[in-house]
């Protein structure tokens, strides 16, 4: 059976959609990510009597590796960890609104994606440019159902609130 994304080619996804190439500083670089590698997302989840909308789990190709991640946070320990996130991640209000809860997968198989360093973005809603910086996988095809409830190659381990990241 092939790797997920093995056939895959960067100039397909630009193809298909110009905006992802955006969000890297360079052209992200493919890499195949091992199995039992942990995975994180930093999104909004959804609340419909608050009528805010939620950001996907595995129908979203937007993910970070969870030690790297780690290591990021410990670097900025005097700043609440959603801030460091959003900026670092350039995750803008349009993108993500409360940025309140973190998914975290483990890879149950290799797959490739594509590795390289957050672009900045200008976050119109709050009128402020996030500097990003922080190393980011685009990982498409990894939902195996239309809802993106499941995924063939990978299992939701953890989804927590952000603020147990508080220190």
């Amino acid at each position: 059976m092939a790797i997920l994304n093995e056939n895959l080619e960067w100039s397909q996804i630009i193809a298909a959609n110009p905006k992802v190439g955006l969000a890297f500083r360079r052209v992200p670089k493919k890499v195949l990510l091992a199995k039992n590698v942990m995975l994180s997302r930093f999104i909004t989840t959804e609340s419909k009597r608050l009528g805010i909308p939620g950001n996907e789990v595995f129908l979203s190709p937007w993910w970070t590796e969870w030690v790297q991640t780690v290591a990021m946070l410990g670097r900025f320990k005097s700043v609440p960890p959603r801030n460091v996130v959003r900026t670092k991640f350039a995750i803008t209000k349009d993108f993500s609104r409360e940025l309140d809860s973190l998914a975290q997968i483990i890879l149950d198989e290799p797959v490739y994606a594509w590795e390289g360093i957050a672009r900045h973005q200008d976050d119109k809603a709050v009128r402020v440019t996030l500097t990003g910086g922080g190393t980011q996988f685009y990982l498409p095809s990894l939902a195996s159902d239309a809802q993106g409830l499941s995924s063939r190659v990978s299992h939701l381990h953890s989804f927590s609130s952000i603020e147990s990241l508080d220190r």
